[in-house]
Order: C-alpha cells, then structure tokens, then sequence
C-alpha cells in the first residue's frame, strides 16, 4: 500500500464496512468516522432538567504528522484541531466546552532529547495560543522508526442540543453552490519541505523565499475563516491536508453525492509553492495542504469578501454539480479529477533521503 491515507477502495472495504458490520448496534448513537469525516459526534444524555447541564454529546478529532521537523507534533494538534472545529461548523452545536487535547509521539533511537523536547514546546506554545490544553503527551521511542510520527486526538462536549439526539454533521453541500477555498493551497507541505531543505533550497533560491515559505506554519489554524464562514451563512466545511487541494475536493464530492467543476486557474497558489514544488518535481495540488478550507455556500463572491475583511484571503473555485462527475477546467480543456494517490509529502520525503544517500557517496 502507498504512504498516507488509505484509498478511497481500500478504505471503503477494509475498514468503513468492517466497523459498520461489527458494530451495527452501537452506530446508532454516533455520525462518524468515515470517509471523507476526519472527527466523530457521539450523542449526549440528559442528566436533570437544567438545560445547561443538558450535553449535546462529545465530539472527537484525531490526526497524524510524520516527519523530523520541529512542528511535528504542533502540526498534528493543529490539524485535529482544525477537524473538530470545522465539525462544530458543520453540526447544529452552537459552540464547544471542555476541550482538550491527547498527543502521542513515536521517534526512531537516533533522535536526541533535544529534539523532542523541542518538539513538545512547539507544540505546547501552538496549545498556548489556540486555548484547547494538551492534557497527556506520550513519547515512545520505537528502534524500528526512521521518521518520527505524531497522532493527536482533541475531544470536546457539545454545549447546545439539537432538535434531534444526533447532532448531524454530514451532507450539508448540496448542487449549484459555490465552493470557496481559503488562503493557498498546499501551506503546510511547503513549510514542510523548505524547513527540511532549507541549504538545498538557497542554493537556487534567495534566502528570503526560502525562509518565508519555512514560515507557511503560522497559516495553518483554520478557527477564523471557520468562524467568519459560519456567520456568513456558509452551509459545509472541508478541512484541507492529505492529498492536497485535489484530495480534498474528492473527499467534498464523495462525502456529499454531488458533483464538482473546477477552474484549475482560480486555484490560490503561493510562489514560494510553486518554486519548491518545481524544485523537487511535485504537483502542488497534491501536496499537504493543512492550513486551508473547502466551503460550500450559495453566494461565494459575498464569503469571499467577508473572508478578506477577517484578513483571510480566499477565493471561489468553481460550484458543486448535479450527479457524480468531477470535472478540473483549465485554458478551454477539462478533464475528471482522480481519486487521490496520496500525498506528495511522501514522495518528498523519498526523495530527499535519496538525494542524502547520493551525498554521502561523493
């Protein structure tokens, strides 16, 4: 199997079917996970007759990060972050109590304290600023590692009960609505990359460019375009990070049933992207892109607008369809768009220990 998530068939069949099957009972009080729903919803009880004792239920999002950079683990809490709160976005909640979060960090013999500790700061300053604790951190060191990998799991109660027990938080994009992307495409690869890369990069790039695309990682907390979406009416939200942009729009269609067309051309793109991504031979529209969100809604140009006056910069990129086809536009062709075949960060990652195994027998 190829790095990062499972496929799409893979997933469908290996997993998704295998939990339904063995736990047909028990999903009945939950909406998640499953293809497409990165965070789960669990139905709450009522506990008196005061409704402010009364919960709405848990919700609950996980994510990973693998690596050797010093955000590693901050990248992991903030992408499970980022899940929860486009959730919370999604559902018929009015807000989140309660927040904390788990992180769970697995790094090869080789690596020194230093680096760990460095590790766990970044990610306890990204804790800091975001206002969710990190209430366990567990770090295991595994002699079969040779990157470092990180799993964060935030969990939240729900303070505002729906109409329903279950609060719904699936198949809110419906046809002919805009889809709205925010700031650029593939922010949190770059930084990423150029971090890692950073002597190999300068030797082709001014320092500058190099340093502020290493920089990409103050852009990858979604909390206020998730918010100022939600204002503006915006019906579903898609966070952004495996597979790129082109993941993403798959995951919107196939969690959704709707159809897609996109203009390749309003795709935002930074250049810093563009020149590291040449750099290495990557498509940038596959490439990690934690930091953005996918948002349906009826009137695009308007979120777009209420976006940019937030200071989030966005755009729209084409609309949801009628029926099951996903179509990319580009200078008067179009063409389908492919499930996604993992992410570039993978083939990144090959590569450059490729390139170091070259250096060392020079």
């Amino acid at each position: 199997m190829d790095c990062g998530k499972l496929t799409e068939s893979i997933y469908e069949r290996s997993v998704f079917k295998v939990v339904k099957t063995n736990s047909t009972e028990n999903r009945k009080f939950y909406d998640g996970a499953g293809l497409g729903a990165d965070c789960a919803v669990l139905t709450g009880k009522k506990v008196s007759d005061n409704a402010h004792e009364d919960c709405a239920g848990l919700m609950s999002g996980q994510a990973l990060a693998s690596g050797m950079d010093v955000r590693l683990a901050a990248r992991a809490y903030m992408a499970a972050t980022n899940h929860v709160i486009a959730c919370c976005a999604n559902s018929a909640a009015s807000g989140l109590f309660g927040s904390y979060a788990s992180l769970t960090m697995m790094v090869p013999e080789r690596m020194r304290e230093i680096k760990v500790r460095n590790m766990v700061e970044a990610a306890s300053i990204q804790a800091e600023e975001t206002g969710i604790p990190i209430m366990s951190c567990n770090v295991q060191v595994l002699p079969a590692m040779t990157e470092a990998v990180a799993t964060c799991v935030v969990s939240a109660g729900l303070e505002h009960k729906s109409d329903s027990n279950l609060v719904a938080m699936k198949r809110r994009a419906h046809v002919d609505e805009d889809i709205v992307m925010t700031k650029w495409l593939g922010l949190e690869g770059t930084a990423v990359i150029a971090d890692r890369s950073r002597g190999r990069l300068c030797e082709r790039y001014p320092s500058d460019i190099v340093e502020e695309a290493a920089d990409f990682y103050r852009y990858l907390s979604v909390a206020s375009e998730a918010a100022t979406a939600v204002k503006s009416g915006a019906g579903y939200l898609q966070v952004l990070r495996e597979g790129g942009v082109f993941g993403g729009l798959w995951q919107l269609a196939a969690d959704n049933g709707v159809g897609l067309v996109i203009d390749l051309k309003s795709i935002p793109v930074r250049q810093e992207t563009i020149e590291v991504c040449e750099f290495f031979d990557l498509n940038p529209y596959e490439l990690l892109a934690g930091g953005s969100l996918l948002i349906t809604t009826e009137n695009g140009g308007q979120l777009v607008c209420a976006l940019e006056k937030a200071g989030v910069p966005a755009a729209v990129i084409g609309r949801t369809a009628q029926g099951n086809d996903r179509i990319l536009r580009h200078a008067g062709e179009s063409r389908f768009l492919e499930p996604a075949r993992g992410d570039e960060i993978f083939r990144y990652f090959s590569l450059a220990e490729e390139m170091k195994r070259e250096e060392g027998k020079t």
